[in-house]
């Protein structure tokens, strides 16, 4: 909600105070809903029933808003992706532990690990260099039509498909020692780029779409053909004489 309504925490500087603000100083329990050091069969591992990614829904609601509108943001989709990460990897202190007390008095935090902030202000890459902070100050509030905002709604690919396996067509044994032309031997599809992306990276992926749908209908068609120059090569399967003393019976 406040990332609607005050640009301020549509920046980089904002938007860590409000994780601060409202995940860590209200006592957001990193350590218990992610599980951090815990494995299944250890003695005392935890709930396994206090496990939910909260934290990772709350950033999946913000990567929707960049999605969508990308220039209101002076970070980018690959910020947020990088910060999904890093809730599990444990690299840095900043999310660790349930509550201020743990992380400041019990396990020192602070004086031991690294600030996750600081590292992500240190990467060029994640700035949006499209975002006009005079303008969204003066914009102020963000408020679009609710059903054009859950219309737009999309699956956060980056983060949910980043260790999904690609589909491949199924390796078909080649008949008659003949190179078979529609196994794909060795695919050459470019990795998938970010949704914030622009200058044409639309029209680039939709002709690449409509480069393969080609590509498998020739794959069909060659296929068909096979078959049926097999089907004709075939002798006719032979009577059986049983068959005909019953006809003549």
């Amino acid at each position: 909600e406040e990332v609607l309504l005050d640009p301020h925490y549509r920046t980089l500087e904002g938007f860590s105070t409000l994780v601060e603000k409202d995940f860590l100083s209200f006592g957001h329990p990193f350590h218990t809903r992610c599980g951090h050091g815990e494995g299944k069969n250890e003695q005392g591992g935890g709930d396994e029933g206090q496990l939910s990614p909260i934290f990772l829904q709350f950033l999946d609601c913000v990567f929707q808003l960049v999605n969508q509108f990308p220039d209101y943001f002076e970070f980018n989709a690959k910020y947020l992706l990088l910060l999904s990460e890093h809730v599990y990897s444990c690299r840095f202190g900043t999310l660790l532990c349930d509550s201020e007390r743990e992380r400041e008095v019990v396990a020192g935090i602070r004086q031991r690990t690294f600030c996750m902030w600081e590292y992500l202000a240190a990467i060029p890459e994640l700035v949006n260099p499209a975002f006009d902070k005079a303008a969204s100050a003066k914009g102020g509030v963000l408020m679009m039509p609710l059903p054009m905002l859950l219309r737009n709604v999309t699956l956060w690919t980056d983060r949910y498909c980043m260790y999904g396996a690609k589909a491949t067509m199924p390796c078909i044994t080649p008949s008659l020692n003949r190179p078979c032309p529609y196994v794909v031997r060795c695919p050459t599809e470019q990795p998938l780029a970010l949704h914030t992306m622009k200058n044409g990276a639309v029209e680039l992926a939709l002709q690449r779409a409509l480069d393969d749908v080609e590509m498998w209908k020739e794959t069909a068609l060659t296929a068909l053909g096979e078959v049926k120059d097999l089907k004709k090569d075939q002798p006719p399967p032979k009577k059986n004489e049983d068959d005909d003393c019953d006809d003549a019976s």
